[in-house]
């Protein structure tokens, strides 16, 4: 009896232990959803990615992109939560239509985090810098891309 005991406890013990998943594996999880929800066109399902997979840090931060097109000398309001969530929307918007029909082409851990890279039958080619939390659940909290032709 006292041999059945152990075995239950030992069980027990590692069930929790390996039904645990590790920051790589969640963070490589969050990288392949994000390229998922690049594919499809539903700003709905944008924003629920955005909402579920980055820090509050990172939604509230203003946008600071490079975009062609863009006028950076121009006078703007600050923005508010709000408009950083829509403008964060509207990236996706964009990323979309570049990589909407994209494949991954590689996941890599850095020191800092993943990096993902997609391709389109194109020739155009993206990548993507990810860093997370350190500490659970591992949102993402700073996000680079680089688009290439």
């Amino acid at each position: 009896m006292k041999t059945l005991f152990s075995c239950l406890i030992l069980v027990v013990i590692s069930n929790g232990t390996f039904a645990q998943e590790s920051m790589d594996q969640i963070s490589e999880k969050r990288v392949r959803e994000m390229h998922r929800v690049i594919c499809l066109s539903d700003k709905d399902q944008w924003r629920k990615f955005i909402k579920e997979n980055y820090t509050e840090a990172l939604i509230n931060k203003p946008m600071r992109a490079n975009v062609q097109g863009d006028n950076p000398g121009a006078s703007q309001p600050e923005p508010t939560m709000s408009d950083n969530l829509e403008a964060k929307v509207k990236m996706f918007e964009r990323l979309h239509n570049d990589f909407g029909a994209s494949k991954i082409k590689s996941i890599t851990g850095t020191p800092e985090g993943l990096t993902m890279i997609l391709g389109n039958d194109d020739g155009m080619k993206g990548i993507f810098q990810f860093k997370f939390e350190k500490t659970k659940p591992y949102l993402i909290n700073s996000l680079g891309i680089q688009a290439e032709n």
